[in-house]
């Protein structure tokens, strides 16, 4: 008994179903890092933002009740803190005018599998926020 032949035109086709498949699941693969890296982009931003506004808020809240921009600055601190994140030096990140708004300037890296190792896309995991906020008026 002898094997049976595959007609020329299939015989040409062996082995495209698993390059195929193989590119699909590549393909897939480097999708989900992207989606990964931007959900990661998206979460970090969104904490960055919380948090400057919430320092934002005490700050301005700070200086309507004492007067006084580093008191106002050092409770801004206090909530850059608790958020687990690094304050800032120098004096920028943290204003507040003679009217008692205050705005608060953060950074941070997000962290990521792809973007950030990569020199011509690594500057999308570099999150910069800047949040303002007047006194309450309570």
């Amino acid at each position: 008994m002898t094997p049976a032949r595959l007609p020329r035109s299939l015989h040409d086709q062996a082995g495209m179903i698993g390059k195929i498949a193989l590119l699909w699941i590549v393909g897939l693969l480097l999708a989900g890092v992207l989606i990964l890296d931007a959900l990661s982009i998206a979460l970090t931003t969104f904490k960055l933002s919380n948090t400057a506004q919430a320092a934002a808020s005490t700050a301005a809240t700070t200086y309507k009740n004492l007067g006084d921009v580093t008191k106002a600055c050092d409770a801004a601190e206090l909530d850059v803190l608790h958020d687990n994140l690094a304050v800032p030096q120098g004096e920028a990140w943290c204003k507040v005018n003679a009217s008692g708004v205050a705005t608060i300037s953060l950074r941070t890296t997000a962290s990521s599998l792809a973007l950030g190792r990569l020199s011509f896309t690594e500057d999308y995991t570099k999150i910069s926020v800047k949040e303002t906020a007047e006194p309450s008026s309570l």
